[in-house]
């Protein structure tokens, strides 16, 4: 076996042996599909199969990309082409745009909102500006027109009238200005590619070997530039979820997916239905799910990993709101910080600030994706890079430090949601760096995060919709307001809408690790509620039966954990915010020597033991708990059991080889 499909199981072997195109690969959350997908293309590349240059692959989010592109360069394929639809179009929408139109390409206009402004010639109010703002991305991903909009049969708020009206004077208003926009892109591009045989033949030269992540969510536009670029070959590898499907209200076609094998005839289909992160409990309550859902794989927890899926009642959003604090606040005392806190709409997410901060604990309500775009942060390195050419020598951190002073940053964070987002972005840039990385070095890693696009994981719990937590992960997972009209949705008016919240539902569901926390208030602003139809596959009773209590009999919640501290760092005592920082048993600014040697010596253990058991390594121990080993040198069972991560389980197939590891001849300094 070559040396790219080491350590791959079974099916992920032969998803990644399956060279000959086309492929259609099912992967269900947590299934290692990027492992998988990276190791066939550096396979494909290093066997030769693949021509490495004339390699692509494509996904939906930088974030994505940067993570495929990364992965690619570790095994070696660091030539391939990794970018997402919008951004390869572009590309060859200006290297086409010269010779076809003449001049450069049109700016792309990135405030859509301001353009419906215009259109409207009003200020639109937020939900407005974004209901229609989806409604153009579903417009134009199923290749429509305004006037095709009127009789297309959507379903929303607006009269269709009305909205398709203000679409068309959106597009007037855009050619005023002389710019276009990223669905634009799009357009552009495949309709040059249509016309032209010298340009679509050029861009199959150039690439021949295809892989496409996310293919669930791929709308008829797309699909439409994806057959021009790979014409009548068959090189072409998409993997997906049936049962992950959450973009079809902005135009993705989920049919595309279900009929993969029988538009090529003769397709490999392979399925993942292995999930290396949810813990049985809470893959068997994805399963029950999912029953509704079409196509879904039925998922099978790898490990003996231990879980845990509750469902919490509450009088009233605000009881709800305290109680969900008052939990998060338990977990991050007793050692279990990395949480999230999911949610339908963004207002639902609002009212557990207060709670939150009155507890001291730290929270992010923004995703990652285009961190490196925003304008503080964007000032933040430019400011850094000058000081660091200044002095080189000193701590980045403290460079760090200086820019943010002088940009008003604040560690205590604002109340103001503006203020708040910008403050988060700045407060990850200020964890960014260890006390031993010089500014050099440190102007080195910035610039390699920014051209990757990999931004620092924020701080604290994090705060999200559903849509904005697919492709993540944490150890604990809290869905809250799950009731009729919310999860579902209102708005889902069709039987199609109500299918993609159940598949929204799910996507929620498959996100954690270890501890699933389902939560509902028995009445609203609007009076009584009905508990979501989707309680009853999640919970062992009936949807809506009251949970175990909080805590003790007559005891509020929020008294139950008040006073608990949070844990602190073991040399300077700082609260410890990430999960890392718990198992290590100190913050970042304290880092420790480890002993090289012992380190080298731990994962090569881990590597072989990992082969035995035909697992990936982080299912045997993580990276984090081998440095906290290697750091701590426990020369006990009891010191080394006291580690994070060191279950019993694992105390009792692995302890006794790693503390004659971590004994003599690796001496305490």
């Amino acid at each position: 076996m070559s040396d790219e499909l080491a350590g791959l199981a079974p099916a992920q072997r032969a998803a990644a042996e399956a060279l000959e195109g086309p492929v259609l690969i099912k992967a269900g959350p947590g299934s290692g599909k990027t492992r998988t997908i990276t190791h066939r293309i550096a396979h494909g590349v290093r066997s030769g199969h693949f021509e490495e240059s004339r390699t692509l692959a494509v996904t939906f989010t930088a974030r994505a990309a940067a993570e495929l592109h990364s992965r690619l360069a570790a095994l070696g394929a660091s030539g391939v082409a990794v970018r997402t639809f919008h951004s390869a179009a572009l590309r060859q929408l200006r290297h086409f745009w010269p010779d076809v139109i003449g001049g450069g390409a049109p700016r792309i206009e990135t405030d859509r909102a301001a353009l419906l402004n215009q259109a409207a010639g009003r200020r639109l109010d937020a939900e407005t500006s974004a209901e229609l703002l989806t409604e153009l991305d579903w417009m134009k991903a199923r290749g429509l027109t305004a006037a095709d909009y009127r009789g297309a049969g959507r379903v929303t708020r607006q009269d269709p009238a009305v909205v398709a009206d203000l679409l068309g004077r959106y597009e007037l208003a855009k050619s005023e200005r002389g710019v276009m926009d990223f669905d634009d892109v799009l357009l552009v591009t495949v309709g040059l590619l249509d016309t032209r045989s010298d340009m679509r033949e050029a861009v199959r030269r150039a690439f021949r070997w295809f892989t496409v992540d996310e293919y669930q969510d791929v709308s008829p536009l797309q699909q439409r530039l994806l057959d021009l670029w790979v014409g009548e070959r068959r090189q072409l590898c998409v993997v997906g979820d049936p049962a992950q499907t959450i973009y079809q209200f902005a135009g993705a076609d989920p049919s595309l997916l279900a009929t993969f094998p029988a538009r090529y005839p003769g397709a490999t289909v392979v399925e993942l239905p292995d999930t290396y992160r949810c813990a049985a409990t809470i893959a068997a309550a994805a399963n029950r799910l999912a029953e509704h859902i079409p196509g879904a794989l039925r998922l099978r927890t790898v490990g003996d990993a231990t879980g845990t899926t509750r469902l919490l009642q509450f009088p009233s959003e605000a009881d709800e709101a305290a109680g969900v604090a008052a939990e998060v606040a338990d977990l991050v005392a007793g050692g279990h910080p990395d949480v999230a806190i999911l949610y339908r709409t963004h207002a639902q997410g609002r009212v557990l600030h207060d709670h939150l901060r009155r507890r001291e604990i730290p929270f992010s309500t923004r995703g990652a994706d285009r961190f490196f775009d925003r304008a503080e942060v964007k000032e933040a390195c430019t400011r850094f890079r000058g000081a660091a050419r200044m002095t080189p020598t000193e701590p980045a951190a403290d460079v760090m430090a200086e820019v943010l002073l002088a940009m008003s940053y604040d560690p205590a964070p604002p109340d103001a949601p503006a203020a708040r987002q910008r403050w988060e972005s700045l407060a990850a840039l200020a964890a960014l760096f260890p006390p031993e990385v010089s500014a050099a070095d440190g102007q080195t890693e910035l610039d390699r995060r920014a051209t990757d696009n990999e931004p620092p994981r924020p701080a604290g719990v994090a705060l999200l919709t559903l849509h904005a937590a697919k492709g993540l992960e944490w150890d604990t997972v809290f869905i809250i307001g799950a009731v009729d009209g919310q999860l579902p949705s209102a708005r889902a008016a069709t039987p199609e809408a109500r299918d993609e919240e159940r598949r929204l539902m799910y996507v929620g569901v498959t996100r954690p690790r270890r501890r699933l926390i389902v939560t509902w208030p028995t009445a609203n602003r609007s009076g009584p509620t009905t508990p979501s139809p989707y309680l009853t596959a999640l919970g062992s009773g009936e949807a809506g039966a009251a949970p175990p209590p909080l805590a003790a009999p007559g005891v509020p919640a929020a008294e139950a954990v008040r006073g608990l501290a949070p844990a602190r760092c073991r040399l300077c005592g700082r609260a410890l915010v990430t999960g890392q920082e718990r198992v290590l048993g100190r913050c970042y600014r304290c880092a420790l020597p480890a002993d090289e040697t012992l380190l080298a010596a731990l994962f090569a253990w881990r590597d072989r033991r990992a082969q035995e058991m035909g697992v990936p390594g982080h299912l045997v121990l993580t990276d984090v708990t081998l440095h906290a080993i290697a750091e701590q040198r426990p020369q006990t069972e009891e010191e080394l059991a006291a580690i994070p991560g060191m279950r019993p389980d694992r105390m009792r197939d692995h302890g006794a080889v790693l503390l004659d590891l971590v004994r003599p001849p690796h001496p305490r300094p």
